[in-house]
């Protein structure tokens, strides 16, 4: 369900291009140096068939033209051969008189010259365009390896050594990285209504130019520094590299740190009314389907506290039944809304545990409300997650056992750290994200670093390159640029595009989303203390 995409407010008109990549999914890819060298090769094969086409072509005139009708039109060719091997003898079947056929023999002749002459001009034409494919595919990989590689190399070794010193200090300094990051990007960065605080600080004294020029090195950075963590803490990080193990070691010290930590014992989840709201009202959409992809995305703004009105760590799950009777269910769940533990598990330990693959309440939380509203086996079930939210529908959905249970429709995630997770074939997976929010690249991965599959798509935006005023101006803030409504922008974008993975992706989850009835059920997660 495509459809037409909602035109962004404050006037900006809606740009095709602007700077949308796709990566991953069926149909029309993106086209990197191997592919460009593999089209050479294949010139290369295709400028070999032409030639020798040509020469099939130069055979035929020679084998059936006689060498004495050549000579008297004052050509020069191979003399013709009888089946007796004797030169010069025309055959019975043409009457013996050669001049009879001379016409017809010069003609053929020359078609024959002809096409030879055509085939070996599309030759060259092959073989110079091989060798510009190649010599672009060298000048590309030259200026991404002496460029972009070199300072991304310098800056993941800078960071990882900062990792490794971070860590072996001891405690105070792990607890001082997993509050500096996780307040500076795992909670007031998240939220998109909830983005106050340390981040928008931070934002202000680096200045939006700096924001955005390190825009294009943070996953590198944060690949560096958390190899350098879990290096240093090889047994708290359960001795896997990189960012999962240097996640898994700050969630460690999110649990177990005096003061900061908070292991609990187990989860409660409650169902909300209306008087658990902000002015006494459940979102209007509750009773309506979504009517897009988009529209199901932007949803999640009214489940943050705040502007939203919903109480601390909500999730929405909606029943759906479509005209004829079949019944789908899409849970919205939000991003996180505190830095530090909390009583609740949408804070900066639940973002360090989904990333390091480890349990986390935000995913049993959502297990526990599709088991309390009643999903079927055979009800598709569709996930749209914001953030921390996009981290553990990503989790939920790749765990064993999840897809035997439910029927899985779909996912969609926007601004979540999503690469290191494997999603099961067959269920389409949109995932949306922009470079300048840096939360999608806590993970270590780039938007073209993601598991590229016929049904997994990620869209990616440069927001600073944008032609529209105010998304260069929410390149160079955190919040804005990770806010929900930046993502629905994006797909607004994309969809527009045209390209038809985007809007067959597209369609095959909205699908799942809109009809004439519809039920929404909202619960709130807490942890419970030991």
């Amino acid at each position: 369900m495509s459809g037409d995409p909602a035109q962004p407010r404050g006037g900006d008109r809606l740009l095709s291009a602007d700077t949308v990549m796709v990566y991953g999914g069926g149909g029309t890819s993106v086209v990197g140096t191997a592919s460009v060298r593999r089209a050479a090769a294949l010139l290369a094969r295709a400028a070999d068939d032409l030639r020798a086409a040509a020469r099939c072509c130069l055979g035929v005139s020679h084998d059936l033209v006689p060498g004495a009708v050549l000579g008297a039109a004052g050509r020069t060719g191979a003399v013709w051969a009888g089946a007796a091997g004797t030169a010069g003898v025309w055959p019975a079947a043409a009457g013996g008189v050669p001049g009879a056929l001379a016409p017809a023999a010069l003609a053929l002749d020359e078609a024959a010259r002809d096409a030879a002459g055509r085939l070996a001009e599309r030759a060259d034409r092959c073989d110079l365009l091989g060798w510009r494919l190649l010599r672009a595919a060298g000048l590309y990989e030259e200026a991404e390896s002496t460029a972009h590689r070199l300072v991304g190399a310098l800056v993941t070794a800078g960071a990882f050594g900062a990792g490794v010193a971070f860590g072996s200090l001891g405690w105070a300094a792990l607890v001082g990285v997993g509050v500096a990051g996780g307040a500076e990007i795992a909670a007031r960065v998240a939220g998109g209504a909830a983005t106050r605080g340390l981040s928008t600080a931070v934002t202000g004294w680096a200045g939006a130019g700096l924001t955005r020029d390190l825009a294009s090195w943070s996953d590198e950075a944060f690949a560096g520094l958390g190899g350098g963590v879990a290096l240093a803490r090889p047994g708290l990080a359960g001795n896997r590299p990189g960012v999962a193990g240097g996640a898994g070691v700050l969630a460690h010290v999110a649990r177990e740190v005096p003061v900061l930590g908070n292991d609990d014992a187990g989860l409660r989840l409650t169902r909300l009314g209306p008087e658990d709201f902000a002015g006494g009202a459940v979102p209007a959409w509750s009773t309506s389907g979504a009517w897009s992809v988009q529209d199901a995305l932007a949803r999640i703004d009214n489940l943050y506290p705040g502007p939203g009105g919903a109480p601390t760590a909500t999730i929405a799950v909606q029943r759906v039944t479509a005209a004829d009777g079949a019944v789908s269910w899409t849970v919205l769940v939000p991003g996180t809304q505190s830095a530090l533990p909390a009583d609740h598990p949408w804070d900066g330990r639940t973002d360090l545990e989904l990333v390091a693959g480890e349990l986390d309440g935000a995913t049993a939380a959502i297990e526990e409300a599709l088991a309390d509203s009643g999903v079927g086996p055979d009800e598709p079930v569709t996930l749209v997650g914001h953030s921390l939210g996009g981290i553990a529908a990503t989790a939920l959905v790749s765990r064993a056992g999840f897809a035997e249970r439910y029927r899985v429709g779909g996912l969609v995630t926007a601004g979540a750290p999503t690469g290191l997770l494997t999603t099961p074939p067959g269920v389409p997976v949109l995932h949306l994200e922009t470079p300048e929010e840096l939360v999608s690249h806590t993970d270590g991965r780039s938007a073209a670093q993601n598991p590229r599959t016929h049904d997994r798509l990620t869209v990616v935006r440069t927001l600073r390159d944008s032609a529209a005023q105010a998304d260069r101006s929410a390149s160079g803030s955190l919040p804005q640029a990770h806010a929900v409504a930046t993502h629905v922008r994006t797909l607004d974008l994309a969809v527009a595009s045209g390209d038809p993975r985007v809007t067959g992706t597209v369609d095959r989850i909205g699908a799942r989303l809109a009809g004439p009835r519809a039920s929404t059920v909202f619960y709130r997660a807490e942890r419970v203390g030991a």
